[in-house]
């Protein structure tokens, strides 16, 4: 895709009144010469445009806005909102997996968020409801879309889906699980079906856009069968360039840059040969005598620097992300626009605390080493609950994740299995490395000078 303003900058233009564009609809460059002889144009419409260095050309527009409506105004078929309605029949249901979390998203009836936790025999699940269908709405629904459909001049909304817009129909569906971070009002979900052949009626993308508000891509044939709800055609439209009188045929500045388009690719194959200097051994022994001895080593253990407080971690998605930081705390926070940080503080670490809490629940000790998977650290005193008018408190469980593909990855969840009562995940080849190091109260000892409650620590950002 060119861009005639890069060009051409600046352009004097003459008997146009250039108002907002698309940028989903392409357009390539010619230059044809003297004349757009043999070029097929449609209907053109044409303008005058003079470079910085006043090279004048005319450029001929194709007119693309006649191609876009003749087959919409025929249309004399269902609803979009029709078309879809035979999911809500077929009572079908489409699943999205995550690292954690699995969606369900059964059309026409709810929406559910779960995760089932299996220990041996016994299966916990916690799991909310996005949204539910009304079927009352059903026909006003129905009635409204009808009524759309009468008006030539309504303006279907559209959405940004790999840099194309695609029309869509939109089901609201609320009345879902109270949520306590949002005054307890019920979790809702904007549903939207988008044009796609070869789509199964597949989850193509979940947000949550807003506190416990969340958003829905379902990639549906169904909707397909409408003209409207069409992708629009993303060929390239050709805009063909002449030179007025004695101008060259091509601008300066884009020759110049062709020119200096060939200087850097023929750098870039250059750059791929790679030469390395490897000093001889009777070099590098000499040197390492000569090297005065560090009084400390510098530690680069990713297990050390996590232990001591040095990384914090950052998991989630979404509208909330959370941060926690070992030894240290566990918060919830958001971002606004404007930069500004929400935070909600989990829990921090209080070493008496977390020896109160193992005296008051034996079963969270840590096992035998040779059974020992995972540890569990008690985080008190967060932010007071509205729900429970209580600080809010965090189980930390580290749990050994035996990979060997990749030794520094890190999973982590959240879990609030009762009101402002959390349990953080933490599962990691790591662990593994700390799991003989725990003493009775599942404390693994980082010596005195590591610094763990020093205030502030770089983060490291895991993504999920």
């Amino acid at each position: 895709m060119h861009c005639l303003a890069f060009l051409l900058v600046p352009l004097a233009v003459w008997g146009h009144d250039i108002k907002g564009f698309d940028d989903t609809v392409l357009f390539d460059i010619h230059w044809p010469g003297d004349s757009v002889e043999n070029v097929d144009l449609g209907d053109p419409e044409d303008m005058i445009v003079v470079s910085s260095h006043q090279e004048k050309y005319r450029c001929v527009l194709p007119n693309i806005q006649e191609k876009e409506s003749t087959s919409e105004e025929k249309y004399e078929g269902p609803t979009a909102f029709e078309l879809i309605s035979p999911l809500f029949i077929q009572s079908s249901c489409t699943y999205r997996l995550e690292s954690y979390w699995t969606y369900e998203v059964c059309h026409g009836r709810f929406i559910r968020q779960y995760h089932e936790d299996r220990e041996g025999k016994k299966v916990k699940l916690q799991e909310y409801t996005l949204g539910r269908w009304d079927e009352k709405l059903y026909e006003k629904k129905l009635a409204e879309a009808k009524e759309a459909e009468k008006d030539k001049n309504a303006l279907i909304p559209v959405k940004k889906i790999d840099n194309v817009n695609l029309p869509y129909v939109e089901i609201l569906m609320g009345n879902g699980t109270q949520c306590d971070l949002n005054q307890n009002r019920p979790r809702q979900t904007r549903v939207l079906y988008v044009c796609y052949v070869h789509g199964k009626h597949e989850v193509y993308s979940l947000k949550e856009t807003s506190t416990c508000q969340y958003e829905i891509i379902i990639l549906s044939p169904l909707v397909c069968a409408h003209p409207k709800y069409k992708p629009k055609e993303t060929g390239e439209n050709k805009i063909n360039c002449m030179p007025v009188g004695e101008h060259p045929q091509r601008p300066y500045n884009l020759m110049k840059m062709k020119v200096e388009s060939t200087k850097l690719r023929r750098k870039s194959d250059l750059d791929r040969i790679k030469i390395e200097f490897v000093p001889p051994p009777e070099f590098s022994e000499k040197e390492e005598t000569t090297k005065a001895p560090e009084s400390k080593p510098q530690d680069t253990s990713p297990v050390e620097s996590f232990l001591a407080g040095k990384n914090c971690l950052t998991g989630g998605t979404g509208w909330w992300r959370y941060e926690f930081c070992y030894g240290k705390s566990v918060e919830q926070y958001h971002i606004e626009k404007d930069g500004s940080k929400i935070t909600i503080k989990l829990g921090t670490f209080n070493k008496k605390k977390h020896l109160e809490w193992m005296e008051k629940h034996p079963h969270k000790r840590p096992k035998p080493l040779a059974q020992r998977n995972q540890l569990s650290h008690f985080y008190s005193d967060g932010t007071v609950c509205d729900k429970t008018e209580k600080p809010r408190q965090t189980e930390v469980k580290l749990k050994c994740l035996e990979d060997t593909s990749n030794l520094n990855t890190v999973s982590l969840y959240l879990l609030e299995p009762k009101y402002c009562e959390y349990i953080l995940g933490v599962e990691s080849p790591l662990v593994c490395d700390i799991l003989a190091r725990a003493d009775e109260n599942g404390l693994v000892d980082v010596g005195d000078d590591e610094g763990v409650f020093e205030s502030e620590v770089p983060t490291v950002n895991i993504r999920l």
